[in-house]
């Protein structure tokens, strides 16, 4: 019982932190994010209670409150959101028809944990109160924990445990990927897929920013920069460099935009070519060999291999969610042209995209990409809306570039399984939906009334 306490004090301390002093659902939104990856599962559990859970269920209840006290702001339902629905409506019944108590019900747990919490997230980002200030509070918010998650990391590489906070991140316990920029999430990717969300949202401030402000915008984003190398993860690294190019390509001249791309191409061709060994071949982790690094890119034709394979034999509803593992020593014997698919018995899918072509068919993989590609087509639109203001174009462009990143990585990890990070996605894009009717000037792109002001202020009890 004392633990479970201790779970709903941390929970509930930052819960009222929050409540009572920002008094907005973005900002719990952002304190799940928080409290999520730096005090999750590996922090402290019982059984399925963690304080992040317990927090989500508060911010539930308190957007109730806030939808009867009229201190939301609901929107209609759009392509976008029925997405969203058709998405995780396919990956329930994929769950609900398989084998769900597989490994101690593990696909309903990633389901539930993974996939509708998120869920959650998106529809409370969406029926927030949007204002300019909580978008750079967002934007902030990322950056600030981009500048701890790069730290952390820096120290982990170069194994100054002592400064390394949370405790857990230098136990033995959790020995995977130990030696590199892991972070709380304990997995290099997540920790670079945050790391990049704060430099995208760091660049953010340089419009509002002069000579001072911009200065120290150049110098977090070289804090999160350094962060980002100690990952010493290749697709952490495009994905961050593919979604900072966006952002400045987007921001400068049309005129100014080929030239930069050729000159980013030539440059990356060079420096791929004259470091392809290097980068093929070195050191990452501290308990694997370079030998062992540098087969593992050859494990990725061979994972793919087994995804397809599976797919033609299940090519509408796939194997079943979470159902890959029992699936694919059907695959491991055989020999396809060069390829000996036994290769990948120890491993999962490393593709997010084959996993769920994989797991779910056409008709789940379908309604995957029907929901990234109309979040991707809602934040361009946003973007190249003339009658959005310039706060709420920079979050379109934040998404893409969040996009982006999460794309690259997902094809070569199976980022929608990795703590925390569909969290992050759903919560960004649901706030971009919300965004929406600004381009039907169905909201107006204004600070909240005082109207408004004195509602929260009599919703949290702070007299007026």
């Amino acid at each position: 019982m004392t633990p479970i306490i201790a779970i709903a004090g941390i929970a509930g301390l930052v819960w009222a932190i929050v409540l009572f002093r920002y008094g907005d659902l973005i900002a719990g939104c952002l304190a799940v994010l928080l409290v999520g990856s730096v005090f999750g599962h590996a922090f402290f559990h019982i059984s399925l209670i963690t304080a992040d859970r317990l927090l989500i269920g508060g911010l539930i209840v308190t957007y109730i409150i806030y939808r009867r006290l009229d201190l939301a702001d609901p929107k209609p339902i759009e392509k976008g959101d029925l997405a969203v629905f058709l998405f995780i409506g396919v990956l329930g019944f994929s769950t609900l028809t398989s084998n769900w108590r597989l490994s101690g019900a593990q696909p309903l747990a990633t389901l539930l944990f993974f996939f509708c919490l998120p869920v959650v997230m998106y529809w409370i980002g969406r029926q927030a109160k949007l204002t300019e200030r909580s978008l750079f509070t967002t934007f902030g918010f990322f950056a600030v924990f981009a500048v701890y998650l790069a730290l952390t990391a820096f120290a982990e590489t170069r194994q100054m445990w002592m400064v390394v906070f949370p405790r857990y991140i230098a136990s033995p316990a959790y020995v995977e990927f130990f030696g590199r920029g892991r972070g709380p999430f304990l997995n290099p990717v997540g920790c670079g897929l945050y790391m990049s969300a704060g430099l995208f949202g760091v660049v953010q401030w340089w419009p509002k920013c002069r000579v001072v402000g911009r200065g120290i915008v150049v110098v977090t984003a070289c804090v999160i920069l350094l962060g980002v190398y100690c990952t010493l993860t290749r697709s952490v690294w495009l994905g961050a460099a593919l979604g900072l190019i966006m952002i400045v390509g987007l921001a400068i001249p049309k005129s100014w935009r080929v030239p930069m791309l050729v000159a980013v191409l030539v440059a990356g061709v060079a420096v791929g070519v004259a470091k392809r060994d290097k980068l093929n071949k070195f050191k990452r982790d501290k308990d694997v060999s370079v030998k062992d690094m540098s087969e593992s890119a050859s494990l990725r034709p061979i994972l793919a291999m087994v995804a397809w394979k599976m797919f033609l034999d299940y090519p509408l509803f796939g194997c079943g969610f979470g159902q890959y593992k029992e699936y694919d020593i059907e695959y491991l014997q055989l020999v396809v042209g060069d390829l000996d698919l036994d290769k990948a018995r120890p491993y999962h899918q490393h593709n997010v995209f084959l996993a769920m072509l994989a797991q779910m068919g056409m008709l789940g993989f379908g309604a995957w990409m029907i929901m990234l590609g109309l979040w991707t087509r809602n934040a361009w639109r946003l973007w190249t809306s003339r009658q959005a203001p310039r706060w709420a174009r920079q979050l379109a462009v934040f998404l893409l570039a969040l996009l982006a990143a999460y794309s690259f990585n997902g094809m070569f990890h199976d980022v929608s399984v990795i703590s925390m990070s569909n969290m992050l996605l759903f919560f960004v894009a649901g706030v971009c939906q919300g965004l929406m009717p600004l381009l039907h000037g169905a909201i107006e792109a204004r600070p909240p009334s005082a109207a408004y002001d004195r509602r929260m202020r009599s919703a949290v009890g702070i007299s007026t």
